[in-house]
């Protein structure tokens, strides 16, 4: 091998033309430099593509014959940190940079067992710094992380804020689940020609970070960022944060670590408690005691994914209540127990006022089931739905002013209710 000298190499900017060549070729005894042009201009003209892929170390067979001078000028290049070798023994795809990269020795420890068609190179980031006008990808700050080889699953961490411009919007679409979700353009618009091309964009996941005080953030992982149209790269650029956020166990146990969760959200399990209530009522009694008990996906009101304001907070009490209290099929209670009051004015006049569908479970409650303690009853099951059937009152009948303000978290943060539920 050449030693590696300051010369300007006869392939740089298409060295991946000349691999792809066919023809045989007579640059067995190349420089690193020129090896670290093969692999860095690769890679941008993957990166340009919008792939930031590397390449397999077997084809630079095709201008170094042999195996063993390849192997030691691969060596040297991850020594000198001007390039970096994801291998298949370590990795599901090694075609794409996933991970941050293995301790050097890791990796020149790999080589010298590994087949080089089972080795992937990329460039470091200064190879690419060299060889690229960074001025060009400004509009795309995500994928220029990307371009700068740095792993796609690298995560940026986001305010609250960053989400809601697509939850207003009735042309982007949305599943959320305890914690995470994904939002895309609705296929009527992505096909519509004159919707414009900028907002045909997409998330394929985000999910739910914390920071040292437990303050919630979308996070999204920069493969995914750099999907986006470069003006919705720099929308969300606008809300980016800075600091330790930390993702939470369960969105790296499904997104890293491709395992189902070992919880879900007391959310869910009460919309799972409904549905089973809701079958074993219409086999006892042919009626399901909810109106809708399918267990279907959580309302946008109740997901973690909002930002911590006083309309959003009635959003989310006006949904919890509209689950539960209002969910309440009252047509279940007929035949079961009076369906009316009977009130008898001063001017002797009967009033006949309709029973609500808490004071009916309440009623049917104590006359269907016997129970040890009833006060402790209406203690454990109605208290808290009446709790969260006051806190709907305030939105529901009159004018508020919004508000911003992290006290909003805490008072989300219903679990004594939610637990007694």
């Amino acid at each position: 091998m050449a030693p590696d000298a300051v010369v300007q190499s006869p392939i740089k900017f298409c060295g991946l033309g000349y691999l792809l060549d066919d023809k045989p070729n007579t640059f067995c005894n190349m420089s690193t430099n020129e090896l670290s042009d093969i692999i860095a201009c690769s890679f941008i003209d993957s990166a340009e593509h919008d792939g930031f892929n590397g390449i397999v170390a077997s084809r630079l067979l095709r201008v170094v014959k042999e195996t063993e001078r390849l192997t030691g000028a691969i060596a040297e290049l991850i020594e000198t940190d001007r390039i970096t070798a994801v291998f298949a023994c370590t990795s599901v795809n090694m075609h794409i940079k996933r991970l941050p990269d293995l301790p050097k020795s890791t990796q020149v420890e790999l080589l010298g067992t590994e087949a080089l068609d089972t080795v992937c190179l990329y460039p470091a980031a200064s190879e690419v710094q060299k060889r690229v006008d960074l001025t060009n990808w400004h509009d795309r700050p995500f994928s220029k992380c990307l371009l700068l080889a740095e792993p796609q699953l690298h995560y940026r961490a986001f305010e609250m804020s960053a989400i809601e411009r697509y939850v207003a919007d009735p042309r982007y679409v949305f599943e959320f689940d305890d914690y995470m979700g994904w939002m895309s353009v609705d296929d009527a618009y992505f096909r519509d020609e004159e919707h414009p091309e900028r907002d045909k964009t997409s998330l394929q996941t985000f999910g739910l970070g914390f920071d040292a005080q437990r303050i919630p953030y979308i996070i999204v992982f920069l493969r995914y960022l750099a999907g986006l149209s470069p003006e919705h790269q720099q929308y969300w650029q606008s809300y980016l944060v800075s600091g330790d956020v930390r993702m939470c166990k369960p969105y790296f146990q499904s997104s890293i670590e491709g395992e189902w969760w070992e919880n879900r959200s007391i959310r869910s399990a009460i919309a799972e408690e409904m549905r089973l209530i809701g079958v074993m009522s219409e086999a006892i009694w042919g009626h399901s005691l909810f109106r809708d008990s399918s267990g279907g996906g959580i309302p946008i009101g109740l997901n973690s994914f909002l930002r911590p304001t006083a309309e959003n907070f009635h959003r989310f009490v006006m949904a919890l209540d509209k689950l539960l209290s209002e969910n309440i099929d009252s047509s279940f209670f007929k035949g079961k127990c009076p369906m009316e009051t009977e009130q008898v004015r001063s001017d002797g006049k009967i009033v006949v006022t309709n029973k609500g569908t808490l004071a009916l479970l309440q009623e049917w409650l104590l006359k269907e089931v016997t129970w040890d303690d009833p006060d402790a009853f209406l203690e454990v099951v109605i208290k808290p739905l009446r709790q969260i059937r006051k806190l709907r009152q305030t939105p529901a009948h009159t004018f508020t002013t919004d508000d911003f303000s992290t006290e909003y978290y805490e008072k989300r943060d219903l679990r004594p209710i939610w637990s007694r539920i």
